[in-house]
């Protein structure tokens, strides 16, 4: 079939999954013909080549000449060359060089009939007759010319031309040294126009394309679902430190310091729990960064491959909810702590000039989060790692100040009491740092470089989201626990800022607050930015400049209100932030085991089309994440209000306080999620993966059809 055969086949097909195949396969078949027919005509050319007759070698052009859509060309008519006379080829030279040389027209011909028999000149004799086209070299006048200059006569009308076009030529170009020479003038031109310079180290571009010319990249990063470009996905493993240091290398593991100091446990268990709990955390929120290397897209936009392009919409967008929620969880933390250290007793006494200056610290919170979410790509990377460096620089001076205060040995000595409480804490820091994130593991590996390594990708991930928080929060519970009585939350006392203000100088209390304040900035912009992500993944596309200032507004609303209707909105966070990580344990445990199980990239379109690879429901997976989002609010407990109907499966079990303590259902709901692809979706995702090798495949056999190039 011909290429608009072809065209025309296709256009008829039906726009379904059995019209598809039934394209591809009529594709398939007319790529692998024509190959046939390739190899028989090379095989053909070179048999008319050996043979070598002028009607073997004029049929082999006539060939040539019709895959150009170009007519025949007759028989030729072998024309007897014949040889100018000495006399004549002397003058017509002596009237050449005339007509070149002006200033000695005279003195041309004497050198000339001087040098004639003289050898040198030879090779330069032979450019002469080099006419490329013509396919009949001969060489008969060669031996009675030679000791004539660089004459060598045809039957060529434009042979003075010829001549006079050799004669001015330093060099002849072929084809191949033009075509290599444009190649080195576009990479150089490339190499030049490209917009990231090698000081950008995190967002490099590893590889140039030559001929390709990158237009200039926009500060505002343009918000998309589809995969980010591959020549724009520079970034090195080393990146993910940076993406979440500004989380855990700042004050707010201190955080997690001074909540985990209320519950009266011992040193080397609440340490232990916090390890376990960051560790965990750690491991999810990285396999989620692998998926986003293999990819280059969203998290959930990839969640689709396990759920099902239409029935990911389900989770999608509770998780979505969800993260809005931490959103508005951040600001009234921020809000409570800030109106204690203040002494605001309400953020609406605007007469309170402490109160003024809370609202407008707000305020300023969440207009930088915003227009960082705004940015984001390189603008909130940047902000990231000054966060991160300046947390770190803060925490290093406190380090620094209090090294002496306390005694690591007394601490390691205290007795310790029942491994529930122990148990607990370890999902409560699970529950915030990992199943919090881990919906967005892929939002900021999206330019990680295809060829970065998953070990070192995982290894600095856990760095950052396991280690340094572990250290960070063993120091400061020792400092707290050395250096000031038992508290607890809900107290007037409880409150994370004054308690290491009263510890520290005031210069460096203020330090603190001053690295906590643009750690909640940075990490709120992390937030918007991924909640942005999560809510194009669902359908609801809005450009940066419109989504992130509702998402802030909403944020800064969620907020107030818990600040003003709730008294303690730290312990009501706490109590959330088990209630909504069951149903996000029960998808992250079908993620990332699906993300384990996969070794290659995912089929992108097929990631929006129901008719695709993933088809538009997979009710194994879906099925699975109600179950298990039901097993786990069945084994958990909750004071809240509304939320009294929880622990339903627990109580009908023999010791209900053990559920109470540990919220082993969110764990629970975690390990049945991440069964279920194990045992029923192995052949299933092996079965799509070489179907997505088999359609690679075909798409390198089909490029000649359509001019396809990567």
């Amino acid at each position: 079939m011909t290429d608009a055969q072809i065209h025309e086949a296709l256009g008829n097909a039906q726009a379904d999954e059995a019209g598809i195949t039934a394209a591809m396969e009529l594709l398939e078949t007319q790529a692998q013909l024509r190959d046939i027919e390739k190899m028989e005509f090379a095989s053909w050319v070179i048999e008319m080549e050996r043979i070598g007759s002028p009607e073997a070698l004029l049929a082999v052009e006539n060939a040539n000449r019709a895959q150009q859509g170009l007519p025949p060309v007759d028989a030729p008519t072998v024309v007897p060359q014949s040889v100018e006379p000495i006399e004549d080829a002397v003058s017509r030279l002596n009237q050449i060089y005339a007509t070149q040389v002006i200033p000695e027209p005279i003195q041309l011909p004497e050198p000339e009939l001087e040098l004639a028999p003289e050898p040198e000149p030879e090779p330069e004799l032979e450019l002469a007759p080099e006419p490329e086209h013509e396919p009949e070299p001969e060489a008969e006048p060669e031996s009675e010319m030679a000791p004539l200059p660089e004459v060598t006569v045809t039957s060529s009308s434009n042979d003075l031309d010829e001549f006079e076009r050799l004669l001015a030529a330093d060099t002849v170009v072929g084809a191949e040294d033009e075509l290599t020479a444009l190649e080195e003038s576009l990479f150089e031109n490339d190499r030049v126009a490209s917009p990231i310079n090698q000081d950008q180290q995190a967002f490099s571009i590893v590889e140039v394309d030559p001929g390709v010319e990158f237009a200039s990249v926009s500060a505002v990063e343009v918000v998309t679902t589809d995969s980010v470009p591959k020549a724009a996905r520079g970034s090195r493993a080393f990146s993910q430190f940076w993406a979440w240091l500004g989380l855990s290398g700042s004050v707010l593991p201190l955080g997690l310091a001074w909540y985990v100091s209320t519950t009266q446990i011992a040193y080397s268990q609440a340490v232990m729990a916090i390890f376990l709990g960051a560790t965990a955390s750690a491991l999810v929120v990285a396999v989620g960064a692998l998926a986003g290397k293999r990819s280059g897209l969203p998290t959930l936009m990839l969640s689709r491959a396990p759920f099902g392009v239409f029935a990911n919409a389900a989770p999608a967008s509770l998780l979505t909810l969800i993260r809005i929620f931490w959103s508005g969880a951040i600001l009234a933390v921020m809000l409570s702590f800030g109106s204690q250290y203040f002494g605001v007793q309400s953020i609406t006494n605007l007469n309170n000039p402490n109160s003024i200056t809370l609202t407008v610290v707000a305020l300023l919170v969440v207009a930088s989060a915003v227009t960082l979410a705004i940015f984001g790509g390189r603008v909130l990377f940047r902000a990231q790692q000054v966060a991160g460096l300046l947390g770190s620089a803060a925490l290093l001076t406190l380090v620094g100040t209090t090294a002496g205060s306390f005694s690591l040995t007394g601490l390691l000595a205290q007795p310790t009491s029942s491994w529930l409480p122990v148990f607990g804490i370890a999902v409560l820091t699970f529950s915030i740092f990992g199943l919090v994130w881990t919906s967005a593991g892929a939002d900021f590996a999206r330019k990680l470089s295809t060829s970065a390594r998953g070990a070192s990708v995982v290894g600095w991930g856990a760095l950052a989201l396991a280690v340094i928080p572990t250290l960070v929060a063993a120091y400061g519970l020792a400092l707290l626990e050395a250096t000031t009585p038992a508290i607890q939350v809900g107290t007037e006392s409880a409150n994370l800022l004054q308690e290491f203000s009263n510890l520290l100088t005031p210069w460096l209390g203020q330090l603190l607050v001053a690295s906590l304040a643009l750690s909640i900035v940075v990490v709120l912009a992390m937030n918007l930015y991924s909640s942005n992500l999560s809510l194009h993944s669902i359908g609801a596309k809005l450009r940066p400049v419109l989504a992130q200032p509702l998402l802030g507004l909403v944020a800064l609303a969620l907020a107030v209100g818990a600040e003003l209707l709730i008294e303690d909105s730290v312990s009501l966070i706490a109590d959330y932030a088990i209630i909504l990580a069951v149903p996000v344990a029960a998808w992250s445990g079908i993620f990332v085991s699906d993300i384990l199980i996969r070794r290659i990239a995912y089929h992108e379109i097929s990631l929006s089309r129901g008719y695709g690879f993933y088809k538009a429901v997979n009710w194994v997976n879906l099925s699975a994440w109600i179950v298990a989002t039901i097993l786990g609010f069945g084994l958990i407990y909750s004071d809240q209000s509304g939320f009294g109907w929880t622990g339903y499966l627990a109580n009908q079990m023999v010791n209900q306080d053990f559920w109470r303590v540990t919220s082993l259902g969110v764990v629970i709901s975690f390990a049945f999620g991440s069964l279920i692809p194990v045992v029923s979706g192995i052949p299933r995702i092996k079965r799509q993966e070489s179907e997505v090798l088999a359609i690679e495949s075909r798409r390198d056999d089909l490029k000649d059809i359509f001019g396809l190039v990567d």
